[in-house]
């Protein structure tokens, strides 16, 4: 017996590091076709940055998949849909990344990619749990429109919030290890691997771009084609996993554990319209932006963020197992989020409240300045 049949945990760290050599042997490749993020005035980075990070998780996923042990969901049709829709996201993220789409073009692409995995898997939500009192509020006629609503909205605010080095493969490791532990307790291995493998492939990747000892500056960026992937692999394992009869947690909980792009896309978009902008009009009021306005470093402020991406989750997590009503964690959540608001609208004025002055002399906060769309600091 091999060792990889005998130990398939072992098939977590080999995944990490296939996502480590799938990105190496990509570099010269995205170089070659100038599939990088070049720097310029309104970026922070200082040389062109290769935008393989997505393809070397992905293609790191595959083979990991293939070659498990025990065969990780190779009979499950939801987790081949999974990696069939992630690589339509992936290629159409990697168009994007070179030549540039419409946002159009790519909500047509998520909602036909939606549409495809609901028709040959059937997974969709049909309720929100008790919302907002103690009977189900299912949603009829309204299901599929609303599944692929909610799918868009994970897809498109992981995207967003990839706005600096290490932030959005943090938040998919945050969200990711969460339904993992749910899932290994509801017995669903086919999710259960799907998830790790997930989370050991980012992490591979997070080598290459955090802000870390060895690693001053990225190397890789993760790209649109990478934040659309992940985000479509996160947003299907939290409508299987928060719907159906066996449900492994109620719908509320997934969304603590994605809390923190949630809140900044809604937030930012509700401020957009609120000043007759576009909602995708690129701006500086991200909550990476009012920290480094108050003079924390890129490395402090991904940790911050990340620190509170953890905090949310976990309260998720306590509420699930402490089984609180799903309308007193939704009250909950709410209050949060108008804090959340209020705390951006005002964060000129919360800069003392985070005790730091502003340092950056570099990080000129100006609404008709912004940063670029792939870069270390860009959405």
């Amino acid at each position: 017996m091999s060792l990889l049949s005998a130990q398939p945990w072992i098939l977590l760290p080999m995944a990490l590091l296939m996502s480590v050599v799938c990105a190496a042997l990509l570099v010269p490749l995205a170089q070659r076709v100038n599939l990088v993020d070049r720097p310029d005035i309104r970026k922070v980075h200082d040389a062109a940055t290769p935008l393989v990070g997505g393809a070397a998780i992905y293609v790191a996923l595959v083979i990991s998949t293939v070659l498990s042990p025990i065969q990780v969901g190779l009979s499950d049709p939801f987790y081949l849909a999974v990696l069939a829709g992630g690589a339509l996201l992936l290629l159409t993220g990697l168009i994007d990344d070179w030549r540039g789409l419409s946002p159009l073009a790519r909500f047509l692409v998520q909602i036909g990619a939606c549409l495809l995995l609901i028709r040959f898997t059937g997974v969709r939500l049909d309720d929100f749990g008790p919302l907002f009192t103690d009977e189900r509020l299912n949603l009829g006629w309204c299901a599929i429109p609303i599944t692929i609503f909610a799918a868009m909205g994970v897809i498109n605010a992981l995207n967003l919030c990839d706005g600096m080095d290490g932030l959005a493969g943090s938040i998919v490791c945050i969200a990711a290890a969460g339904m993992a532990m749910f899932s290994a307790i509801a017995g669903d291995t086919d999710m259960l691997w799907l998830l790790l493998l997930t989370m050991a492939t980012v992490c591979g990747f997070l080598l290459l771009n955090a802000r870390l000892p060895w690693n001053p500056v990225a190397r890789i960026f993760l790209g649109d084609a990478g934040s659309l992937m992940l985000g479509f692999v996160l947003a299907w394992s939290f409508i299987r996993l928060g719907s159906g009869p066996e449900r492994a947690f109620m719908p509320m909980t997934a969304v603590w554990l994605f809390a923190v792009p949630l809140l900044d896309t809604s937030t930012l978009i509700w401020m957009r319209w609120r000043s007759g902008r576009s909602a995708f009009a690129a701006d500086q009021r991200h909550l990476h932006h009012a920290f480094l306005r108050a003079g924390f470093s890129m490395g402090e402020t991904w940790i911050a963020i990340t620190l509170l991406a953890v905090m949310l989750a976990g309260v998720g997590i306590v509420f699930e197992f402490s089984q609180v009503p799903a309308y007193l964690s939704f009250y909950g959540f709410m209050i949060f989020a108008f804090a959340y608001y209020f705390y951006l609208r005002h964060s000129w004025a919360a800069q003392s409240f985070l005790g730091r002055h502003f340092i950056h002399h570099d990080f000129q906060i100006e609404e008709k300045l912004h940063y670029g769309t792939k870069g270390a600091m860009h959405k």
